[in-house]
């Protein structure tokens, strides 16, 4: 199925499906805390009365990339990015939480879910996969401003009175006004400036900025969240490191072509047998 392109979408739309949208791969041997995932989740399965959709994304975080390669050593910072998103619903509640359940697995990440709805929160302790779920402790955005005390809810956020509007959607405001590179000319003067707002190549979610507050913005939920957390997380925590190692990586390829060069058919039609010090048997030495 191809992405959902419709906002708001018809309540009695017959297939709700959507398809998973990848921007960027994970790659090998991911260290945990590289990638963050951030969940809005539906209640239901089947439904031709609601216009939501289930949503997530997933998000790199910075990363410090220590390279060995030929000519040393490199150390270098990759930038932030949204890497994978999803928006949809199965007619089969138990479809729509394996999907983001085998996102999370893949991409190794942790999810900060939006626990309105507990479903899915119950779903993964079900199948024990809550180390793929952010504790409420560990959200610092709900301590910043004491939020969510009286929810008894071990996983998750929970979207009360104002603190989406008056709160969360700062953090994705100033996300989006970032300067995150810069053309300078030959003497040193800034010719353009270029905003985080790169950083979001999904367009139906700018498409839900742009309405808020008119419909229903389930991928505005969940992207928003997300930012509010990874952005507090970099601000109070390291960020992550991947080694890579191109020597290696070089060093087994030749062996692989080494391997490939003994053939075992490598004398055919060199005629190198000719030299052998061995006498050579006859196959029709026994039919005389």
């Amino acid at each position: 199925h191809p992405p959902i392109t419709q906002w708001p979408i018809k309540k009695d739309l017959q297939n709700k499906e959507g398809c998973i949208v990848v921007w960027e791969r994970p790659g090998k041997d991911i260290p945990w805390g590289e990638y963050y995932a951030s969940i809005d989740p539906v209640a239901e399965g089947k439904t031709t009365t609601s216009d939501s959709l289930c949503s997530i994304y997933i998000y790199r975080m910075p990363t410090h990339v220590k390279r060995y390669t030929e000519h040393g050593v490199e150390n270098f910072i990759e930038g932030d990015k949204i890497v994978a998103a999803w928006c949809g619903r199965f007619d089969d509640i138990n479809l729509t939480h394996k999907r983001l359940r085998l996102m999370l697995e893949w991409y190794n990440a942790q999810a900060v879910v939006e626990n309105n709805v507990s479903l899915f929160i119950q779903y993964m302790i079900k199948e024990r996969k809550q180390r793929y779920l952010v504790p409420k402790n560990q959200i610092l955005f709900l301590k910043e401003i004491q939020a969510n005390k009286t929810v008894f809810q071990d996983y998750g956020w929970r979207n009360t009175g104002t603190l989406f509007k008056t709160h969360l959607l700062s953090y994705l405001i100033e996300f989006l006004k970032e300067v995150v590179e810069e053309d300078i000319d030959d003497f040193g003067n800034i010719k353009k400036k270029y905003y985080g707002i790169r950083r979001i190549p999904d367009p139906m979610v700018l498409k839900e900025m742009l309405g808020y507050g008119q419909e229903n913005v389930d991928r505005l939920v969940a992207l928003t969240a997300l930012i509010a957390f990874v952005r507090i997380q970099l601000s109070n925590l390291e960020r992550p490191t991947r080694v890579e190692n191109d020597v290696e990586e070089n060093l087994e390829n030749s062996q692989k072509m080494i391997k490939l060069n003994k053939s075992m058919f490598r004398n055919v039609g060199t005629g190198s047998m000719k030299h052998s010090s061995q006498k050579s048997r006859s196959p029709f030495k026994r039919l005389h």
